[in-house]
């Protein structure tokens, strides 16, 4: 019974291991985090845009190089976003208005030219 139990507890820590490889899931901006694969994306809703922040195991992802584009559902409308470099770890999606119940599709195309997308909805 003993051999069980470490034999479970072990199992437990490894689980706990692979769950924070990614690093911290929380807003740095105060946005909404979703995992992309590798990348944290964090979405952060403005008055006249929308900025899309990009992270990798914590560290910032510089966006000179990145591209993407947002797609927002709004009730039945549907509008596509060029997401544009900014500084630092940035991408901003100029002239999307998010607002309550939207559903947002993010996809960023990485300097090397890796596609990763996240689906966000707006609280």
């Amino acid at each position: 019974m003993k051999k069980l139990s470490t034999l479970v507890l072990l199992a437990a820590s490894l689980q706990l291991g692979v769950a924070f490889a990614h690093g911290d899931e929380k807003p740095r901006h105060g946005g909404i985090v979703q995992m992309a694969g590798e990348l944290k994306l964090e979405l952060v809703a403005t008055p006249d845009a929308a900025e899309l922040y990009l992270d990798d195991h914590g560290q910032a992802v510089p966006t000179a190089k990145v591209s993407g584009k947002l797609t927002v559902l709004s009730g039945g409308a549907k509008s596509e976003f060029k997401l544009e470099p900014a500084a630092g770890d940035r991408l901003v999606a100029k002239g999307a208005k998010l607002v309550k119940g939207d559903k947002v599709i993010a996809v960023v195309i990485t300097e090397d030219k890796q596609n990763s997308s996240a689906r966000f909805v707006i609280k």
